[in-house]
């Protein structure tokens, strides 16, 4: 009965498992594919729109990063930090130049949002809110899950010592 009941435990906690790797493999290929099912939204015109702007995105982005010093560098990559703190430490060192180019950066950014929205219909727009909102309750589901599973493993790990 105890091997039987051990064996249960095993199938049931490999078939978990499988469940979630799926799940996760899901979720990271809907991050990849970010715009994934955008085309069946939006128009050509509009899609070539998006990536433009994505495309001018990292180059200013890219550009941003170059005008770091050495000492900015240091900062980003200090992990003693966390993200806020690390955020603030490298405000603080900005020179006016650099706060110029994210003041431009994020001029740009607002504008290029501002057009994109211009250029939704309606229908569009409502296609997108139902996108997001299934996207949102996929990721909770998959964040649910780990969370089971993190509760099992530990719940396994207290029960053997």
């Amino acid at each position: 009965m105890k091997s039987l009941q051990s064996l249960f435990l095993i199938i049931a906690f490999i078939f978990s498992g499988m469940t979630f790797a799926q799940d996760v493999d899901d979720a990271q290929q809907v991050q990849r594919n970010g715009n994934k099912g955008m085309e069946k939204i939006l128009t050509p015109d509009q899609l070539a729109l998006l990536q433009e702007q994505n495309d001018l995105v990292k180059s200013q982005r890219e550009a941003f990063k170059n005008s770091l010093s050495d000492d900015q560098l240091a900062i980003l990559d200090n992990q003693d930090l966390n993200r806020k703190e690390r955020r603030e430490a490298l405000r603080a060192t900005f020179t006016q130049n650099q706060l110029d180019l994210l003041d431009t950066h994020k001029a740009n950014v607002q504008a290029l949002k501002d057009s994109f929205r211009e250029s939704l219909t309606d229908e569009q727009k409502q296609k997108l809110r139902k996108r997001r909102q299934r996207l949102k309750e996929k990721k909770q589901q998959l964040n649910q899950k780990k969370r089971q599973i993190k509760k099992k493993i530990k719940k396994k790990k207290n029960a053997r010592n």
